[in-house]
């Protein structure tokens, strides 16, 4: 009996990753108009989605998986007598965990449902350690210690050209971070403890570019194991941070994603997310 690792569609995994790990993926909804899609790369593309979301006057909507969707993943999965690890994003940001739980409870296979606390390619860090343990045989305690260790060694900075697309959606408040009617401002963002905070806020370019500056070169002295760079169309700065890593850190794993419909919505074009794991 194996256990089978399940997350949902905001994890940014690369395409080896999903193909050499038992790990399943359930999507969350995007809806455009009267347009429903599932965010799973295939009923609509991340350029498709961004033409959309650049061009239409509505403001996409969000919505967690059905308790259908993961049900059918469960019950698929432990069909053999495998158990289910179900990791999902943070429930500050979406009631994905809880439809995870609901169904688990329905569910004839046994599953243990985790809220991550995190989102994105540091949701990624904890699924493929879990992942990579499951697949050698390791007890489910075992996993949950070593997920429990990601998350407090994960650290997740995104970059955000506006935050009035999260306003909009709901994702933050107007009064946090005292930023109530200064919607125009560069705002530096951190997700602590499972929650998306203010971290720092400025005006022009020049602010957003020395944030990203100050926050390299700690990752420079950190020195951490892992980094993951997600971008809204802004593969440019994405790839500069990238190899300024590299470069200093030629042992650091570092990869370039390209958000997903669900991430983009709120962030909004060009914002960047810096992600990293440190031992």
């Amino acid at each position: 009996m194996s256990i089978q690792i399940v997350t949902d569609s905001t994890v940014q995994l690369t395409a080896q990753e999903l193909a050499t790990l038992p790990i399943t993926v359930v999507p969350l909804i995007v809806r455009l108009g009267n347009h429903e899609f599932l965010n799973d790369g295939k009923q609509i593309t991340n350029a498709q989605f961004l033409s959309h979301l650049v061009n239409d006057d509505e403001l996409p909507k969000t919505s967690q998986p059905s308790i259908g969707l993961f049900l059918e993943a469960f019950d698929q999965l432990g069909k053999n007598g495998d158990e289910v690890l179900c990791l999902n994003l943070t429930h500050f940001l979406s009631g994905t965990v809880n439809a995870a739980r609901q169904a688990a409870q329905m569910s004839s296979t046994k599953v243990t449902v985790v809220d991550s606390l995190s989102i994105d390619r540091g949701l990624a860090f904890q699924v493929i350690t879990a992942a990579k343990l499951a697949q050698n045989g390791a007890p489910l305690e075992t996993i949950l210690n070593a997920i429990d260790l990601h998350r407090s060694h994960t650290e997740i900075y995104v970059f955000l050209n506006t935050l009035e697309n999260l306003i909009r959606g709901g994702r933050i408040s107007k009064a946090a971070g005292g930023i109530a009617n200064l919607l125009n401002i560069k705002v530096m963002a951190e997700v602590k403890d499972g929650e998306l905070r203010v971290a720092a806020k400025g005006r022009g370019k020049r602010f957003i570019r020395k944030q990203i500056t100050d926050l390299v070169e700690r990752i420079k002295l950190l020195a951490p194991a892992k980094v993951g760079l997600t971008h809204v169309d802004n593969l440019t700065q994405a790839s500069e941070v990238a190899n300024q890593i590299k470069a200093a850190l030629p042992n650091t794993l570092v990869t370039i994603h390209e958000a997903g419909p669900v991430i983009s919505t709120y962030t909004s074009v060009g914002a960047l997310a810096i992600e990293f794991y440190t031992d």
